[in-house]
């Protein structure tokens, strides 16, 4: 079965293969990514610790089972919230960022916080709700339908998240296999490149959609890594969560002004962050904590499914998208957050169980 340390790993040597980056850095990248993989598998192996087999389908899933309808209804409240911000949105700006990017960096940063409701309400959704295998085609084309208002927005990040984490939750719940993920990847991909496309033709801007966003992407890391080293002291994740009350720069818009550039924001890949704050040797507490707590979360998920699911979909894209843009968003570090409770009760139940 395919599981988030693969893809994790695969995306980064694909990011490393397509950029041109100093060695000492690129080594670095890469142990970030295998050291990832490897806690991911320790945080399976704590999993099967204090759950065993013949427990694994008691407990936490009998209270998935009895609060079922009030999650479908958390979950349809997320997504008319968020559709609601959308719109919210696109009306406080009188324009449509997909059409004219530019007009992006005018959203107001509540409303746009809020849109993002549609992605964890849609997988408590898919999670709870009984699904069966002949009508998984019908809930892609729901999501399809879903990413439209998502798409107006103009952050090709937010469809991404929209599909990965729908596909994750209908994988690991068996209802699509291994072969149809390539397929449904491939439609991913399409989305993206169309998105791309329409943004650099409505900027003006020339080149190739996707390896072009690597290589900057990757430049950047590069930078940060061998002029930036542990300089920032944290302030990046500082800004994360402070810039939503207004005290500061968004941690994007931060990287882009300390490379003298302007009115723009840049991504820094999800090590690049990291190192900038905290140093080289972060990336082992980092990526060791990260990897063992979705190791964990994974298991719970496949094995209780409900909540657990849901969060660990939503998370599950996240953290694939991190690979470019880093864990930077107030919003999401919630997602993470929730997901780290969730690991929390769910083993305080197993040892006063027990």
């Amino acid at each position: 079965m395919i599981e988030l340390n693969h893809l994790f790993l695969i995306l980064c040597c694909i990011y490393l293969i397509f950029s041109d980056i100093s060695l000492y850095s690129s080594l670095v990248f890469l142990f970030s990514a295998i050291f990832f993989y490897i806690s991911f598998l320790v945080g399976k192996r704590l999993y099967f610790r204090i759950f065993n087999e013949n427990n694994i389908n008691e407990g936490i899933n009998n209270f998935n089972k009895k609060n079922k309808s009030i999650w479908l209804y958390i979950g349809l409240l997320f997504v008319f919230i968020g559709l609601i911000s959308i719109l919210a949105d696109i009306i406080w700006i009188n324009d449509i960022p997909l059409f004219n990017p530019i007009v992006r960096y005018h959203l107001n940063v509540y409303f746009t916080t809020l849109s993002h409701l549609i992605f964890i309400g849609w997988a408590l959704i898919l999670s709870y709700y009984n699904i069966e295998k002949k009508r998984v085609k019908k809930i892609i084309l729901y999501t399809l339908i879903l990413s439209i208002p998502i798409a107006l927005l103009g952050y090709r990040t937010n469809v991404l998240v929209l599909f990965l984490s729908t596909i994750a939750v209908l994988y690991y719940k068996n209802l699509i296999e291994t072969k149809d993920i390539i397929k449904y990847f491939g439609i991913i991909f399409i989305l993206l490149v169309i998105m791309s496309i329409l943004r650099m033709y409505f900027l003006g801007a020339g080149g190739n959609p996707i390896l072009s966003r690597i290589e900057l992407t990757m430049s950047v890391y590069d930078i940060l890594f061998n002029h930036f080293n542990g300089v920032l002291d944290g302030y990046l994740h500082y800004a994360a969560i402070f810039s939503y009350f207004g005290l500061c720069n968004g941690p994007r818009t931060v990287i882009a002004n300390i490379l003298g550039i302007y009115g723009v924001s840049i991504t820094p890949t999800i090590v690049g962050s990291v190192v900038a704050d905290f140093g080289t040797l972060s990336i082992i507490p980092y990526f060791g904590f990260l990897g063992i707590y979705l190791g964990y979360l994974y298991m719970l998920a496949k094995h209780k499914g409900g909540v657990y699911l849901g969060i660990y979909g939503v998370v599950f894209a996240y953290t694939l998208i991190a690979v470019e843009s880093g864990i930077l968003d107030l919003d999401v570090i919630i997602y993470y957050v929730f997901g780290v409770l969730l690991c929390i009760y769910a083993t305080l139940k197993r040892f006063l169980k027990r």
